[in-house]
């Protein structure tokens, strides 16, 4: 076994560390050895493993992991180590002022390549830090430092800073245990967007993951990454770190921290696609990781900590990992987006709790629902409706000057970490007024602390229209390829003189595009490439009828609604 160091940033050297980890892979016995030291007066020090980590909103039972306890004074000599009621706290006694080092094994059997605990294999190790690395009661607030030895060959990947001399540092334990910890052999990549340094390490169960993909994930990563960056104007962070687990065991998804994102996800071939399971967890970096509900942290390890607010937590970031997927380039608005829409608009509709829980109910819940909601209402899921609801109303309000954009970037000035506390309980509906200008307390309570139908309709306030099954809508009659040719075509439509095949080259003399809107429900006139020539033909828009829940633009908003479905939809930063 050798000491390695991997150092991503140099942080000045320390001077008062008062609490030192020391974290071993034993690969032979598929678990880790830690070890705490630290100043003690004499009396009793309470060890205490947390019953949750940040970011999942369950508790867990990793102190079953524990084994093989130990406590000795700075000679050498042992102590005496207590159990009480809570299966989580370890009480040493230590009846000497002087140093007292704790040490104990945490066996590395998680599922996958672990997530919410560790996971030792021969060639890879990783470590969440809540669930490896007590605390020494009383004293989170206290600077840690850790090192780590690994064995031969094998590399570190982490988020967390180190000093000149090799020691990785943390302000405190919230901080601290807020940087997982990748040992082994794996590929990494690095990049470099907004000027800011990215790292992606790519961890599989057996032979390396093949340089071709490593290199074809990171480029789509970095493209990724841009929009919520370009949307904040900075990031809360000096280095970000994706830690890519190519295994699902007992879960797939991914678990934001600080600066870095852990992710489980099967080794898809010929890519991954989970473009919006990236834009998720790096848009945590801003919501949740820094702005966040005051009663979550400083964090309370030991229960369940509720609020409200999940929903804004996890819904509204899984609304920008919808928007920012598509803002990055990579996805487009018919293939992609609105197709995303539509599946969350039926999977809430079809859902029964909806009629008996309301949106608050369900984030508090979460502790039950295995951190998801409550029954089969999710917050992820009616908190992205709950999102965009509120960004249309709020463009509506300012005349699109002003979106669901503005508020967080609002919340994040007023409420960021580790300088201010995190927002009230009421501080969404506070940032929403100041941003608006308007009083939004009626709209908010419906969506949030209602079991009313979602209002689908205040969506055509930018231009689109939300369709229920068995309801007969105006529709066009066809559709349109991506090389423009004429498919789907209605009969109604090809009596009017349409042809399958028809090659369309403009709607009311503008070029064919993603988005048709403006459109006269009386008529409109569609120019056409076909064998014979050129064509103009005058067409009369139908009824039709679903057959299911789907969001479109609408193609016959008015100028304002279209103006603001263009705002919308609007790539930030150059993006095309």
């Amino acid at each position: 076994m050798k000491r390695h160091f991997f150092l991503l940033f140099l942080a000045p050297a320390l001077v008062h560390a008062q609490i030192q980890y020391t974290l071993t892979p034993e690969p032979d016995k598929s678990d880790v050895r830690v070890a705490i030291t630290s100043s003690s007066p004499g009396g009793t020090i309470g060890y205490y493993l947390p019953a949750w980590v940040p970011g999942f909103y369950v508790l867990l039972h990793n102190e079953r992991k524990i084994s093989d306890v130990s406590a000795v004074d700075a000679a050498g000599r042992p102590l005496g180590i207590e159990r009480q009621s809570d299966p989580h706290e370890w009480i040493v006694d230590t009846p000497r002022h002087g140093e007292v080092t704790f040490s104990y094994r945490v066996k590395g059997d998680d599922a996958g390549l672990g997530f919410f605990a560790v996971n030792v294999r021969p060639s890879t190790t990783f470590v969440l830090g809540g669930s490896a690395f007590m605390y020494v009661e009383g004293r989170k607030e206290e600077a840690a430092n850790l090192t780590i030895s690994d064995p031969e060959g094998w590399a570190i990947a982490t988020s967390m800073k180190s000093t000149p001399d090799g020691v990785f540092h943390a302000r405190d334990y919230d901080e601290f245990i807020d940087h997982p910890i990748d040992i082994g052999k794996f590929v990494r990549r690095q990049f470099v967007a907004n000027g800011v340094p990215f790292d992606v390490v790519f961890v599989t169960a057996g032979s390396l993951y093949p340089d071709d993909q490593a290199d074809y994930e990171a480029n789509r990563i970095s493209k990724l990454v841009l929009p919520a960056m370009n949307m904040f104007g900075n990031a809360p962070f000096s280095h970000y770190m994706f830690h890519m687990h190519l295994m699902v065991g007992n879960f797939g998804g991914g678990l934001e921290h600080q600066a870095s994102v852990t992710i489980a996800t099967p080794p898809r071939q010929p890519h991954l696609a989970i473009d919006d399971l990236i834009t998720h967890e790096f848009f945590h970096a801003w919501n949740v990781k820094n702005i966040r509900p005051a009663v979550l942290g400083p964090f309370d390890y030991t229960k369940a900590v509720r609020t409200d607010n999940l929903w804004f937590a996890e819904g509204v970031t899984d609304y920008y990992a919808k928007l920012n997927a598509y803002r990055s380039g990579l996805n487009s608005s018919e293939d992609y987006l609105f197709p995303a829409f539509s599946n969350e608009i039926r999977t809430y509709q079809a859902g029964k709790t909806r009629l008996t829980k309301t949106l608050a109910e369900a984030s508090r819940g979460a502790w039950e629902g295995g951190s998801e909601g409550t029954g089969d209402l999710s917050y992820y899921n009616k908190g992205q409706l709950a999102g965009w609801i509120l960004d249309a109303n709020i463009r509506k309000a300012t005349d699109g000057q002003k979106s669901l954009d503005d508020v967080l970037r609002y919340m994040y000035s007023q409420y960021h970490l580790p300088d201010k506390p995190g927002y009230p309980e009421n501080g969404i509906l506070l940032a929403i007024n100041h941003v608006s200008g308007r009083d939004f307390s009626d709209l908010y309570k419906k969506l949030i602390y209602s079991t009313d139908d979602l209002p689908y309709d205040q969506l055509e306030s930018i231009g689109v229209r939300v369709i229920s099954p068995s309801t007969d809508f105006l529709s066009l009659g066809f559709g349109t390829d991506d090389n423009g040719l004429v498919n789907d075509l209605n009969d109604d439509v090809a009596s009017q003189g349409l042809q399958n095949g028809d090659k369309v080259i403009a709607i009311n003399g503008m070029p064919l595009g993603p988005l048709v809107h403006g459109l006269s429900r009386d008529g409109y006139k569609v120019t056409v490439q076909r064998a014979t020539g050129s064509a103009t033909l005058n067409l009369k828009p139908i009824n039709v009828q679903a057959d299911h829940y789907f969001a479109e633009p609408d193609p016959f908003a008015s100028a304002q609604a279209s103006a603001r479905l263009q705002g919308w939809l609007q790539r930030p930063g150059g993006i095309k």
